[in-house]
C-alpha cells in the first residue's frame, strides 16, 4: 500500500514538471524546425521570480518553450520588466 502511494506521488511529481515550459536560447529556437511562435509575453516581477513567472505565463498560454528576449531593471527598486517569445 505504501509503495503504491509513493509510486503515485512520484508519477504526479514528474507529470507536473513535464508540463512546465522550458527556457531555450535564440540558437535553439532557430534550430528547432517544429516550433511555432505564439507571440511575446511581458511581466513585472522581482529578479528572483522573473524566470519562474515567464515559465508560468508561457504554460498558461499553451507554450512548450520560452526564450527571454529582454530583462530590464528600472532605475528605482521597482519590479524587473521582462519579456519572452513563446513557442509551441
Amino acid at each position: 500500500m505504501k509503495l503504491k502511494i509513493i509510486a503515485m506521488m512520484a508519477a504526479l511529481f514528474f507529470s507536473a514538471n513535464a508540463l512546465a515550459a522550458i527556457q531555450i536560447t535564440e540558437r535553439q529556437a532557430r534550430n528547432m524546425d517544429d516550433v511555432q511562435s505564439l507571440g511575446v509575453i511581458y511581466i513585472n516581477h522581482t529578479e528572483h521570480e522573473a524566470e519562474q513567472a515567464l515559465s508560468q505565463m508561457s504554460d498558461a498560454q499553451g507554450a512548450k518553450y520560452f526564450q527571454p528576449i529582454l530583462m530590464h531593471e528600472p532605475e528605482t527598486n521597482g519590479p524587473l520588466r521582462a519579456s519572452a517569445v513563446i513557442y509551441r
